[in-house]
């Protein structure tokens, strides 16, 4: 009858999918940020980077291409519970209040 692909299975597993995907998109703009912030600057004031580009060129070439994911895991493991829960109560009380989805 489809009513598995209703409510909140379905909630969980499009927010679940949601936050993979928005952690796939945003960690290697957070692995550069986080390199920028911890670059060693050298005794006449020489930075090891000069830009984001610099940073994600150098990191890439010297360690490969998933260094950009570095760190994905536990980025996931806080986003995750945070999107179910938000989205979800997003959606409820909008229905609650409204009659109507919030999604």
């Amino acid at each position: 009858n489809g009513a598995y692909f209703y409510g909140l299975p379905m909630m969980f597993c499009s927010t679940l999918c949601s936050s993979f995907v928005a952690n796939i998109v945003a960690n290697p703009f957070d692995v550069m940020k986080s390199r920028l912030q911890s670059m060693p600057v050298d005794a006449s004031g020489k930075a090891m980077y000069s830009s984001m580009g610099d940073c994600f060129v150098k990191s890439v070439k010297s360690e490969g291409i998933l260094v950009l994911w570095r760190g994905f895991t536990p980025a996931f493991v806080k986003l995750a519970p945070y999107t179910i829960i938000s989205l979800t109560l997003a959606d409820k009380l909008t229905r609650a209040i409204t009659g109507k989805d919030a999604l």
